[in-house]
């Protein structure tokens, strides 16, 4: 940690690299996060409300020979080098393993990434767990020697079983060494993007949220009110939708369903960088039928007729593209998926046919793919 006053620590996508640790902490069942350096500084203080939200106990130590009167015998000490993201899952994997043991890489490679070097064959990885009944030795070194290559030399001295990690781990940007502010700044695009996905343009809603999650997605989970705020505007778009078609104004009611889907797509993006790398966001997913309800009652409303002549063709394309959704389908019919375009196209006929006749050529369209062979056999 800094001390007051110092350079903050870098930080990706709005953590800090110690927030980030943390989450490989939280993984691999730590109870207790011990940070070395300033208590009082911005960053520690962050990093002490992320370990309480956890409900993890937090201590700060000044110097090495802290560190045996905070450890019991019989726990487990798992460090970090400095600097590291650590974020691979085979990383994860090989320390969540039973017994302690510290994770290397091949001396080229890993030297070469910023890992201190061990001999002419392997270099540290950057983390490793340790019995707590070593830690004792601390107090025979200078009480300022830096904390981590102290333990590591303590390491190599008891021959701590070793771990190869995959040098392929270091190429995709999962397990890497950031020194400052700016090598955080050129990493982050890179992150955001390899924890959202690649986009497809058969997909083109996703494809904009996707892209504009990346490109500001840093900046707006950094703003505890994006979230709840771009939810609301997609919320206020889709009651837009319901209310204009109310009113009997069935283009803007279906190009106002339209404008709300990529918007709850940049809202799903910053969802899932937040909960980056190891989350995964379950419940959010279920909003994009919000989408299809609005373009289902939008259809009864603007629809001039019976009841039941109303309802009919709006529900024939909600049905068939709630089945769409659940089946394997060939790449040329993928497009048909993305709600801004159905809504789009209902927009665009309505303003030349009635809505009627609009859902009736649409759902003909979505009910003709379920026509084609599915993806596994198609080509």
């Amino acid at each position: 940690m800094p001390q007051p006053g110092d350079t903050p620590q870098p930080a990706v996508a709005g953590k800090t690299l110690a927030q980030r640790q943390l989450l490989f902490a939280q993984q691999c069942g730590c109870k207790q996060v011990i940070a070395h350096g300033g208590g009082a500084s911005e960053d520690a203080i962050a990093l002490r409300h992320a370990v309480e939200k956890a409900g993890m106990r937090y201590q700060v130590i000044s110097n090495a020979h802290a560190l045996p009167g905070a450890i019991k015998d019989d726990d487990s000490l798992l460090i970090f080098q400095p600097g590291l993201l650590p974020e691979s899952r085979q990383a994860l994997e090989l320390i969540r393993a039973e017994g302690d043991r510290m994770l290397v890489f091949s001396a080229g490679p890993g030297t070469a990434a910023g890992f201190e070097r061990i001999d002419l064959d392997r270099a540290w990885g950057g983390v490793m767990t340790l019995p707590g009944k070593w830690l004792g030795q601390l107090t025979s070194l200078p009480e300022d020697a830096a904390p981590h290559a102290a333990l590591l030399r303590i390491a190599l001295q008891h021959r701590l079983s070793e771990a190869r990690l995959d040098d392929s781990v270091l190429d995709d940007g999962k397990w890497q060494i950031i020194r400052d502010a700016d090598s955080a700044k050129r990493h982050e695009a890179g992150w955001m993007q390899t924890h959202l996905g690649k986009g497809s343009l058969t997909a083109p809603s996703r494809w904009l949220g996707s892209s504009i999650a990346a490109r500001a997605g840093g900046w707006l989970m950094q703003r505890s009110w994006a979230k709840p705020g771009i939810l609301a505007l997609s919320g206020l778009l889709l009651v837009g939708s319901i209310t204009a078609a109310f009113y009997e104004l069935p283009v803007a009611a279906f190009a106002l369903a339209a404008l709300s889907v990529p918007v709850l797509e940049v809202m799903l993006g910053i969802s899932k960088l937040a909960v980056a790398p190891f989350g995964q966001i379950t419940r959010w997913p279920i909003l994009r039928k919000a989408v299809d309800v609005a373009i289902l009652a939008s259809g009864v409303l603007t629809i001039d007729s019976l009841w039941y002549r109303a309802a009919f063709p709006p529900f024939v394309l909600f049905a068939a593209l709630f089945l769409l959704d659940r089946r394997p389908i060939p790449a040329i019919s993928a497009p048909l998926r993305d709600r801004a375009l159905i809504a789009s196209g209902l927009a665009i006929l309505s303003a030349v046919l009635p809505p009627e006749v609009a859902f009736m050529l649409v759902a003909t369209l979505v009910l003709a793919a379920h026509l084609l062979p599915p993806a596994a056999d198609s080509g």
